[in-house]
């Protein structure tokens, strides 16, 4: 059920951020926190944060060529709906970018269960505690 919630949410704010991330300039986009943003609040030891740098660093370098392929879709798309491009040519555009968006979301979702892994019990908990609060 909450693959269908999260899909559906997906598919509805899609065209919203498809438009609003082209607008904004990259520098403007925050920097999204990590777990390594509340390495004091967590408690976290110096053998745990190397850890977690790797684990991070491995997903952001898999990560940008894929955001950087999305980013150019985007663009791609935006331009031809403008120019009232045929539906032909932008169904199969969409798909492709989605299909992307997807590949990275599962990254992201393989990278947060590589992080928890290297969390104590307490950790976990509280770095639960944190993201539920917008700390992420």
């Amino acid at each position: 059920m909450k693959e269908v919630v999260f899909g559906i949410v997906l598919f509805l704010l899609f065209p919203a951020l498809l438009f609003a991330q082209q607008n904004q300039p990259a520098e403007a986009k925050p920097r999204l926190k990590t777990v390594l943003d509340f390495k004091d609040e967590l408690g976290l030891k110096p053998a745990q944060v190397d850890k977690l740098k790797v684990i991070i660093g491995d997903f952001e370098k898999a990560a940008q060529p894929l955001r950087q392929k999305i980013a150019s879709q985007n663009r791609e798309i935006r331009e031809l709906l403008e120019k009232g491009g045929d539906l032909g040519v932008v169904k199969p555009k969409i798909k492709d970018n989605f299909s992307l968006r997807a590949d990275l979301v599962i990254m992201e979702i393989e990278a947060g269960r590589k992080v928890d892994k290297e969390l104590t019990p307490e950790q976990l908990s509280k770095w639960r505690e944190l993201r539920k609060k917008g700390g992420k």
